[in-house]
Order: structure tokens, then sequence, then C-alpha cells
């Protein structure tokens, strides 16, 4: 068995890979460890960098169709429910906000040959043996493949073995995530971003999906303490009611329902990694979170799986040798998701400041958002104004 490329990962990343691999008629085969997908309903923001690339792919509608339009963001405190700033996105791009279920059967609906995905797949080791590298499978035969894609997350096999030395890092946060019915109550929440910001903890809340939308719901704490892994620990509702308690009425309310609603609650640890010196060895090449894991903090996880995803293709589609392409797509990326990768961190100590630093931050927020609101969107127009298909293009 033999194809020209091997991915390996069924997430959001590698799926738009093999979306766009698929459409440039090259040959791929797409392994994921799973049975199935998972139908976790867990919301994703899509900003205007990356609904660029899935309109490109032929989904503008379909995407419309699964995404709640958000038009702006709105931060407030713990503190007295203060609205600290709030402003307009001023992109001719759309931002969504749908369920990462919605879109990831929709790439996976995308794809025209469903035989190029084998479920089960959990890879073990792998080794280049001249021009192919043999992938050894925990229930399957040796499969021979001309390059290799790791796009299997934060505790990737094909980074590992890239990288034996480098491991992911606790970064010093518990996060929480549920989901709520929509309802009234709620309405203030609609076609915006909610943050809620308090000492050494914060709140984003925003609706999930379009028709019967739900409320999308993650709680971050600082917790020097981390001992579970995994993205399906059950939380204690109780307990996180009560750490998040706040002033806010409509926050109280919402922690209320969360403990009364009969959705689960999850937990997980967010580790994070110091940005790689390369991604690409020979034939071989990383992708998403194996690449460039992201703290959830500018909520550019997904986006900068799926910008690589789309670019990484388009490199393979416009080289003859398929180091070249790899040697190009990793130069496109690397110092954009580093970048990004450090903002994120950034924000963490924003969204979590006490004291003297907290003041400060809610001061020069309310500032700014008195004089011209819109200046916030200056802070990202680097991420959202970018353009792979322009890039890639050139």
């Amino acid at each position: 068995m033999s194809e020209k490329i091997a991915i390996i990962g069924a997430g959001i990343g590698g799926l738009t890979l093999a979306l766009a691999l698929e459409k440039k008629g090259i040959d791929f085969h797409l392994y994921e460890q799973a049975n199935s997908f998972e139908a976790l309903g867990y919301g994703l923001q899509l900003s205007p960098n990356v609904v660029r690339v899935l309109q490109n792919l032929g989904m503008s509608k379909n995407l419309e169709a699964i995404s709640h339009r958000c038009f702006g963001f709105e931060l407030r405190s713990f503190e007295g429910d203060r609205t600290l700033a709030q402003w307009k996105l001023d992109s001719d791009t759309p931002y969504y906000q749908c369920r990462r279920a919605d879109l990831h059967q929709l790439l996976y609906n995308s794809l025209q040959n469903k035989h190029s995905i084998s479920f089960a797949q959990k890879l073990t080791s792998y080794r280049v043996e001249g021009e192919e590298i043999t992938l050894n499978f925990a229930h399957q035969d040796l499969v021979k493949s001309h390059a290799l894609v790791g796009a299997d997350g934060v505790r990737s096999p094909v980074r590992q073995t890239l990288f034996p030395q480098e491991k992911p890092q606790y970064a010093g946060y518990a996060a929480y995530r549920a989901i709520l019915p929509f309802k009234a109550e709620y309405n203030p929440l609609m076609d915006k971003a909610t943050v809620w910001m308090g000492e050494n903890h914060h709140v984003v809340a925003y609706p999930n999906g379009n028709q019967n939308p739900w409320l999308n719901l993650v709680l971050v704490v600082k917790d020097s303490q981390w001992h579970q892994q995994g993205w399906t620990i059950p939380a204690d509702k109780q307990e996180i009611a009560q750490s998040f308690k706040n002033k806010s009425k409509l926050l109280n309310t919402i922690l209320t329902d969360l403990v009364s609603n009969p959705e689960p609650c999850y937990k997980w640890g967010l580790f994070d990694h110091q940005p790689l010196p390369f991604w690409t060895q020979g034939k071989i090449t990383l992708l998403g979170d194996s690449a460039h894991p992201l703290l959830p903090f500018q909520a550019q996880g997904a986006a900068m799986a799926m910008e690589d995803a789309y670019i990484l293709a388009h490199c393979i589609a416009q080289e003859t040798s398929i180091q070249t392409a790899f040697v190009k797509y990793q130069h496109l990326r690397l110092k954009r998701t580093a970048k990004v990768q450090q903002t994120s961190r950034n924000n963490a100590n924003i969204f979590h400041a006490t004291g003297i630093k907290a003041m400060v931050r809610d001061m020069g927020l309310g500032l700014i958002s008195l004089v011209n609101g819109q200046l916030l969107n200056q802070k990202t127009a680097w991420i959202y104004n970018y353009d792979p298909i322009k890039l890639v293009n050139i």
C-alpha cells in the first residue's frame, strides 16, 4: 500500500488539508486513531482570516447555515458588572461562531472520496527508508508513504519523534467548557462574544450555531496544580459556580443555569509549547497543534491549523519536490504562528490581571472605548486581515 502523502490526525486541521489536497488532485490518505468522529458540541470562533479559507474551499453557504454571525466584542468586569470596552468588527469578511462538531462534519461531508480516511489507526512509530516512509499502526499492517504530515495534536507522536526532547508544559490554567440551551435572558449576548474578567479567572460566552442556538461557555481559572489529562474529565458544577461567583446578574444567572442543566461540564488543563525552530525534516512536516499548540486566549487554535492546511496544500501543488514544498510552507507559517502563540500568552496575563495591573487594564480599556472603541480593532488587524489566498497566489 503506497500513497503520496500520509496525514496523521483527522481533526479540523487534518480534514482541511485533505479537502484542500483533494481539490488539487493530490493523492493522500488520512489516518485517525478514533473509531469515529466525536460529536462534541462545544464552540469555535472563526475569525475572518480563516473564514476566507473556508469560503475559498467552496463552503460559504454551508458555513453560514451552521454558524452564528458575530459582529463585535464586549469586555466586562466581574466587579460591579461594568462594561470595560465594546466595539464592532470592521471586516467585510464574516466572523462566525459555530459548533466544533458541525464544522468537523461539514469538512468531512465536503470530501468526495471517503475511502481516503481510515479510522481506528493509531500511529505507533515510523521510519524513513530511502525515498519512502514506513508507518507502523497499532492494528494494521505496515503502510508505506512518500511523505508524512503530523496533524495529530498537542501530544503528536510525529512531533515527539522529530523533537523527543520537546514536551508540552502545563501552562498553569484549568479550563471548563459547557453549553446551555439559549434562552431569552441571554439575548444581551447575541451577535457578539462577551468576556468577563476577574482576579485570576475569566469567562467567555457566545451564541453557538444557527438554528436553535446554544450558549457556549468557557471558564478559565489560574491553577498551579494539574494531574489529570484529557478533554472529557467531568467537572463539579457546584464548585464552578462558587469559584466564579461575581457581581454580574447575567453571569450569575448563567452559572445557576449551568448547575441545574443536565448538560455535562468538562474540565481540561491548558498546555503550552515553546515555538519550535523548524517543523520540517525531509519529507516529514507538522501542522496545527502538533507544530504550535496555542492557549485559547486569542481564539485562534483552529484558525491557525486551517491556515496551515490551506497554505501547505498550495505549496505541495506549486512545487515539484515535496521537500521543497514543506520547507516553503514552513517559511510562510513559522513566524506568524509563533507571534500568535505569544499573543495568546500575553492575553492570558491581561484576562487574569489582579490588583494594580487590573486597575490599569480597566482604566485603559475604558478610556479607549470612550474615545473610539474601533481602535481596539487595530490590536487584531494583523490576525484578522491576513489573507492566505492572496499569499499563495503571489
